[in-house]
């Protein structure tokens, strides 16, 4: 039988956050701490040993810091730090199931073989892939997508089909309301998500569209090597794509009318509606079997894989209130007094460095993202910035998913294609990763004097 602490504590930490909105009650935030505390002790023995050491490390620096305050309780407390976001880590998964039940990645696959007969364009099609459908279905479309390409006629392309798997994937970190930065920055700055779609989306489509110039240096004609599909199965594909956008649309509509009408949180309403409608959808494809089925093997094999982000998540949320508890936001602010840096342009280079040099040794950007969310949208200094801080740390995340040898994108796409993840990394994606910071930060300084 499988342990079913694991995907339960995580589902009651999420659920019991999500009821405690609606209704109240007494001692809500010490349950849903509990829960994650269970979660974290569960999860630990099954960890890789790069998140392991993080979380120990981690965790006795938050331990030796309240300690030193009123004991166990603010630590305790503090695991329920990040309670919104991993809402939504954990239930916007569930979209998936009807994706994959409605075989629209199939579709997908048949439009890849139609159209595809340059290099260049397998690496457009192959970004736009992992950036859209990624943005749904997070970390799980890229095997999906790596088999996808894994035909004979593209196996020769590996490396270049890493570059737009990985760059397409971390490009919905800067507008995707489903991804755990964009919940991040929403949690902890005055900004709402339209604010951030407008110039997120922008800034990925440009950082697409450089990409595929670049690659367009080296554009190779691809061998066929098997017949192409007929008109009949290319219309029948083309409408099934079509059909996927305006669903994934629709479900982006319904959130933000939902935000607007309710009052709530674009943070609880979007788990809510993701759950709510990832049943519904698969009410058209699945009988009631196969959705216990798809529903169950959810909280058997997708929560229990959750397991080195979601542990992450909760004890960089208790590090980072441990922190604020013993002064580190006045630490930062003399920091920066002391380098006079009193502007947010001038700021804004300063988290790149604190993001990606930690990340390309083994700290998880979730960490330090969390402690500067945390620290800089309490600053009175940056109040009136907040909308150029959450894109300067946002472009900051990409930048050190895209070059840290240890981020799970990287040391996924390296366990799939049998290749070192340090060559994923920084082979493949260092020029790339300092392109994309320095146009995104171009952008930043554009809005900044555009006002």
């Amino acid at each position: 039988m499988k342990p079913i602490i694991r995907p339960l504590s995580t589902l009651l930490m999420g659920g019991t956050y999500l009821l405690s909105i609606f209704y109240p009650f007494p001692f809500a935030s010490a349950l849903v701490s509990l829960f994650a505390l269970i979660a974290l002790l569960s999860f630990f023995p099954y960890l890789n040993r790069v998140p392991k050491i993080l979380i120990l490390v981690l965790t006795i620096g938050a331990l030796s810091m309240e300690l030193s305050r009123e004991g166990l309780h603010h630590f305790f407390i503090g695991l329920q730090t990040n309670a919104n976001v991993l809402a939504i880590f954990i239930f916007v998964p569930l979209l998936a199931i009807p994706i994959k039940q409605g075989n629209y990645l199939t579709y997908v696959e048949v439009i890849f073989s139609s159209y595809i007969q340059k290099t260049q364009q397998l690496y457009l099609f192959s970004t736009i892939t992992a950036a859209s459908i990624g943005a749904v279905m997070n970390v799980g479309s890229l095997p999906i997508l790596y088999q996808l390409t894994d035909t004979k006629s593209f196996q020769p392309y590996t490396a270049l089909r890493l570059k737009s798997m990985s760059r397409g994937f971390v490009l919905a970190f800067l507008w995707s309301p489903y991804f755990i930065s964009v919940g991040l920055v929403l949690a902890y700055f005055d900004i709402t998500w339209l604010q951030l779609f407008v110039p997120g989306i922008s800034l990925a489509l440009l950082l697409m569209l450089m990409g595929f110039f670049l690659e367009g240096r080296n554009c190779e004609e691809i061998p066929v090597e098997t017949p192409l599909p007929n008109q009949t199965e290319l219309k029948k594909a083309k409408r099934k794509v079509v059909e996927l956008a305006l669903i994934v649309a629709l479900i982006t509509a319904i959130i933000m009318i939902t935000e607007s009408l309710t009052g709530l949180s674009v943070l609880t309403v979007i788990p809510i509606v993701a759950a709510l409608m990832s049943f519904v959808w698969s009410l058209f494809f699945s009988t009631k079997q196969d959705l216990a089925r798809n529903y169950r093997s959810f909280f058997d094999a997708r929560i229990p894989g959750m397991g080195n982000e979601l542990s992450l998540f909760i004890i960089a949320g208790a590090f980072g209130t441990a922190l604020l508890d013993n002064g580190a936001d006045e630490w930062i602010l003399a920091l920066l007094d002391s380098l006079n840096i009193t502007n947010v342009l001038l700021l804004i280079p300063v988290i790149a460095l604190l993001m990606v040099i930690p990340a390309i040794v083994g700290l998880h950007p979730v960490i330090t993202a969390t402690i500067l969310a945390i620290t800089l949208s309490g600053s009175p200094l940056f109040m009136e910035d907040h909308l150029y801080l959450s894109l300067g740390l946002l472009s900051s995340w990409m930048a050190a998913i895209l070059v840290s040898p240890f981020s799970g994108v990287n040391l996924l796409l390296a366990a799939i294609s049998r290749q070192s993840p340090f060559k994923v990394s920084i082979k493949y994606n260092a020029g790339f990763a300092g392109l994309l910071w320095v146009m995104c930060y171009a952008a930043i300084v554009g809005l900044y004097f555009l006002g």
